[in-house]
């Protein structure tokens, strides 16, 4: 939330106010209120309302630094980036010591140059920037973020006043650099996404190894949209973390379901242990706790509390939330009221429900993190690649050997040794590597990879399937499930399997490739302009 200065009504009219002068002081007085209006619209995201009252006080004050930092906050919450700087640059002339007026200024002119190149597409209810090597984001994202839109207003009431802006950006430095978050904050959190400034600012795929589960992701900034538009930005990170993390996967599911596996493994060890991150901790923001371990744990934590007021009311309890939030309630109490109690009896029922769930831990596990491709990577506009993700304590090591013979004999025609030296590698990773979460997938990777060359698509699946359910966000085991799928005729199975490969990682053209064979081949085939689409995709990345 901002707060205009109020030194801006001042210094902006000239208004001298002296003892006596009743009428000046009156002026001064209802111009300050005016001005802490349209701040507080703008901070709660009332477009049209202050552009009303805004557009008045351009005609009453039109030469005041006020008007000119709140028609520089406006446009900079609108997306109109250069008006954004000229408005902002005439109030920093005012008074150029102001940190207020100089930090939205800054983050206007980073906001600029981020996008200075950028396409813009339209759907009914987004508006996208991005790069132009990531047009393959889009057609997958205008359809998530419409449907994300819909399920958002069916759950909550949520309606935006305006298109919702989405940005692109070509790397985590980016984001911060859009952003009040340092560069070191992101890396220790792996924070790829952030809802704030009125737009949903994301971090493409391209820029990381793994690539991340993106569509979720810009799900879940949505979800911090509607919740910060719904309650006045009046709800807490870790309600508003709860939210996003409960209802990231209703654009393509029912709310709800199991937490992924290393927020699993990390909230069933810190029940055992007591050692939860709190939620004046998680303030005032998941970004800034200490690392990425701490990061997913809050999450798992605030996505039970919100899943256990949904079991105690369903989505009625969730509306009833955020209405109290809104109307200045104390949250705590507002979620508690709406399960029908105080807070310290929720408290001990959502203790009670993270214990129901019976969550386990996993053996040899290690919690991905952001592994972001190095810059000159990211400038090439190289498609990620799977030996990108590979990490160097991996190729420092014993087991990499294996892997560099296989490839080898792979190269070579000769799958059949080159399974055996995978198998060896696996071996020596079941004995003891840890410490680098892609030694665990490679193998099991390299090994489906070459069932499926040999005409085994059955086998590719079985060596496949543990690291599909430990690491279920990694796209190269979905995509070869899928192939594998297709070529045993489960072309239902293969579109599940593709799509969620997609999901991670939309640059690999084997998956369009795949999807496009899949679709043609279900008794419900889509359009042919979805086959189509998946055609080209499949020829346009594999030619870059």
């Amino acid at each position: 939330m901002r707060r205009t200065a109020i030194w801006l009504v001042a210094v902006g009219l000239g208004v001298s106010v002296v003892d006596g002068d009743s009428r000046a002081a009156v002026a001064t007085s209802n111009l300050t209120a005016t001005v802490q209006q349209i701040d507080a619209m703008l901070d709660t995201w009332r477009f049209k309302d202050a552009a009303t009252a805004l557009a008045a006080l351009e005609k009453t004050a039109p030469n005041a630094p006020a008007t000119a930092y709140l028609s520089g906050y406006q446009k900079f919450l609108t997306g109109d980036y250069d008006g954004a700087v000229r408005a902002l640059s005439v109030a920093a002339q005012a008074d150029p010591s102001n940190p207020e007026i100089r930090s939205l200024a800054e983050l206007a002119k980073a906001a600029r140059d981020a996008v200075k190149d950028y396409r813009e597409e339209r759907s009914a209810h987004v508006i996208v920037r991005y790069a132009a090597e990531d047009a393959v984001l889009m057609p997958y994202a205008r359809d998530t973020l419409e449907a994300a839109y819909t399920a958002l207003h069916d759950d909550l009431g949520f309606e935006a006043e305006l298109p919702i802006r989405v940005e692109f950006y070509r790397s985590p430095s980016d984001l911060a650099a859009v952003s009040s978050l340092s560069v070191a904050e992101v890396a220790r959190t792996g924070t790829i996404a952030l809802c704030k400034w009125a737009r949903l600012m994301v971090t493409t795929p391209r820029a990381l190894a793994y690539g991340y589960p993106w569509l979720d992701s810009i799900n879940h900034e949505l979800v911090h949209y509607a919740v910060s538009t719904l309650t006045g930005d009046r709800a807490p990170v870790w309600l508003q973390e709860g939210l996003a993390k409960f209802l990231e996967r209703r654009w393509r599911e029912p709310a709800g379901g199991r937490i992924p596996p290393p927020m699993e493994h990390l909230l069933a060890k810190a029940l055992r242990s007591g050692h939860l991150i709190t939620f004046e901790a998680m303030h005032p923001s998941m970004a800034k706790l200490p690392s990425a371990e701490d990061a997913t744990l809050a999450f798992a934590e605030v996505e039970n509390a919100v899943a256990y007021l949904y079991d105690k009311g369903g989505m009625p309890a969730l509306r009833d939330a955020i209405k109290r939030v809104g109307a200045g309630e104390d949250a705590r109490q507002a979620v508690a009221a709406a399960a029908g109690g105080g807070w310290p009896e929720f408290e001990r029922g959502w203790r009670a429900f993270m214990a129901a769930q019976h969550y386990r831990t996993f053996p040899g596990i290690d919690i991905p993190t952001t592994h972001v491709r190095k810059a000159n990577a990211i400038a090439s506009g190289r498609n990620p690649a799977e030996e990108d993700a590979l990490s160097s304590t991996l190729k420092a090591g014993a087991p990499f050997r294996y892997l560099r013979l296989g490839n080898m004999l792979l190269r070579r025609e000769r799958p059949r040794a080159a399974v055996a030296e995978y198998e060896k590698g696996a071996k020596a990773v079941g004995s003891g590597v840890r410490g680098d979460p892609s030694a665990n997938w490679v193998f099991p990777v390299k090994l489906g990879r070459t069932y499926l060359a040999l005409g085994e698509p059955d086998r590719a699946l079985k060596a496949l399937a543990p690291v599909q359910a430990i690491y279920p966000d990694l796209p190269w085991p979905n995509l070869i499930a899928g192939e594998a799928q297709l070529a045993l005729g489960d072309a239902p199975a293969a579109i599940t399997s593709l799509r969620a490969s997609l999901a991670t990682n939309p640059f690999d053209p084997r998956v369009h490739c795949a999807l496009a064979a899949a679709y043609a081949k279900t008794a419900t085939r889509p359009a042919e302009a979805v086959i189509a689409r998946e055609q080209q995709f499949c020829k346009q990345l594999g030619a870059e």
